[in-house]
């Protein structure tokens, strides 16, 4: 499979037409598409954010990533800093005893196909300048022992409201596993594999821990422009929907990524594609197997027209659903979700629904931002809830009942240790299984019970809490309050039997 710039003569076009479309319909080639116009909300959300320049290579043979990266900051803490304080999740997969996929002897066995392989952020150098500046190497140091808070000093401090530059040289060594991060079967899947700024929060850096269990990546939203060069024959999705040029034996694939909290890759030279448009969003899917994507596709085309007609319009120009080999059924990313390969060999509901899950974390997760460390239920729960509301949508509202006595209902009745409740920090979590029973489920029935007392009304509380914390970051309290306002009812002894008493055994 190839990604080419091409031109084709008028008299040939036809023909070729013709052979490009039955190729693609045979999941051989994906056509290059013109991406849909960016939304006036997209626009405005843009506006003023921090940037992030990414020029990327990837060496398949060494699975390792070289990157050259600047990052464009503004001081938001509200007083002058002495460095600047940056996420490197890639080094937590340096050791066993750091790596969250190597936490729990199944997950582990599940995760490392041929024991543990090292992952790591490796980095040669740090540059600081004000911008239009002169750039000047700095000593840059980690102030935690698994390496993931890099503190980049900025000399003569950096002031409340100032813009700084800081570029970034450094190579990943992407490990030989089955996860959001790593290469397996020939395919490498890049979640949270640069470089990002952490969160100033309560007057203090967040620098939580990359967590065994959950998803603990507190971001908020930038603008991303990202370079990777990849071998020929190999196609790179990602975080946006990319051109791509090749030359010289490598293609190289550019993305431009307006307000997005994290930017993701997944690439192989295995994959499949299929693509279409809904709503004005160009959907895409890659998969090792043409009938995947296609199946992928659908399904992500149906979540996505969903949640925007219930919740408000999806916001990005396109959304890309990637086939990796993962225990853990799928994950999130802006504009992208990555899902298990089991998941596809199973299809149906159990894929249709792990689809729908991430795509509703468009919503909440990229779009509305929240907590993930502290207050995970009000994107996974959430998410897990608007699952429920497209069953009912696609299905009817037999199929959606029914799920919920298999499923919600079952793990209410479920011991689990006390303290141990939705509205939980991931630190009081055992396993990923009894996190997706509490958070996931549990959580979701919160929701449910909050839709059967405004009589299927949360859709309206839901379409406000979008709009109003669109591409920021939404606290517990901020979703009560809001609540309140929208349905003139104080929920929050409701809210609390859920999240944090109702469950306690």
């Amino acid at each position: 499979m190839k990604r080419r710039s091409v031109r084709i003569g008028l008299a040939a076009g036809a023909l070729v037409a013709v052979v490009l479309a039955v190729l693609w319909l045979c999941g051989v080639f994906a056509p290059a598409v013109e991406l849909p116009a960016p939304s006036q909300a997209l626009i405005e959300a843009r506006d003023g954010l921090d940037a992030v320049l990414i020029e990327a290579s990837l060496d398949t043979e060494a699975s390792e990533l070289t990157v050259s990266q600047t990052l464009t900051l503004k001081n938001r803490t509200g007083q002058a800093q002495e460095a600047a304080v940056l996420r490197t999740w890639p080094n937590a997969f340096q050791s066993p005893d750091t790596s969250p996929a190597a936490a729990e002897e199944a997950l582990y066995e599940g995760c490392y196909p041929d024991g543990f392989s090292i992952g790591a952020l490796v980095m040669s150098g740090a540059r600081v300048a004000r911008v239009g500046g002169e750039s000047k190497a700095v000593a840059y140091r980690y102030i935690d022992d698994a390496k993931t808070v890099l503190s980049v000093p900025i000399t003569d401090g950096w002031q409340a409201e100032e813009w700084i530059e800081i570029t970034l040289t450094y190579t990943v060594q992407i490990p030989h596993m089955a996860y959001r991060f790593g290469e397996d079967s020939g395919i490498w899947a890049l979640g949270n594999a640069f470089a990002i700024p952490a969160v100033w929060e309560e007057g203090a850096w967040r620098t939580d821990e990359y967590a065994p269990v959950g998803d603990p990546f507190l971001s908020d939203c930038m603008n991303w422009t990202v370079s990777v060069s990849v071998p020929e024959g190999f196609l790179c999705a990602g975080s946006g929907y990319p051109t791509a040029e090749t030359a010289d034996g490598r293609t190289r694939y550019d993305f431009v990524s307006p307000a997005m909290r994290d930017f993701a890759l997944v690439v192989s030279d295995r994959f499949h594609t299929a693509q279409a448009e809904q709503d004005g969003v160009l959907v895409s899917a890659y998969a090792t197997d043409a009938s995947r994507a296609r199946e992928l596709l659908d399904y992500g085309k149906q979540a996505l027209a969903c949640f925007s007609a219930r919740y408000g319009a999806y916001p990005y120009q396109s959304y890309t659903l990637c086939e990796i080999n993962f225990p853990m059924g799928g994950m999130e990313y802006p504009a992208m979700a990555m899902i298990a390969a089991d998941l596809l060999d199973a299809g149906g509901e159990s894929l249709e629904t792990v689809v729908a899950h991430e795509v509703a974390h468009q919503w909440w997760y990229a779009v509305v931002g929240s907590d993930p460390v502290n207050q995970a239920w009000q994107d996974e729960a959430l998410s897990q809830f608007s699952m429920l509301e497209y069953l009912e949508d696609r299905h009817g509202l037999a199929r959606r009942e029914e799920y919920e006595q298999r499923e919600l209902e079952s793990a209410l009745r479920v011991t689990v240790p006390r303290g141990v409740t939705p509205g939980a920090p991931l630190d009081r979590f055992s396993s990923m299984s009894e996190y997706a029973l509490v958070v996931y489920d549990r959580g979701a029935a919160m929701f449910c019970a909050l839709d059967r007392m405004l009589d299927g009304g949360l859709d309206d509380f839901l379409r406000a809490y979008y709009e109003r914390y669109a591409f920021g970051r939404a606290t517990r309290e901020n979703f009560e309050s809001l609540l309140a306002e929208t349905t003139g009812e104080d929920l929050t002894p409701l809210i609390r039997d859920y999240l944090d008493t109702y469950i306690l055994n």
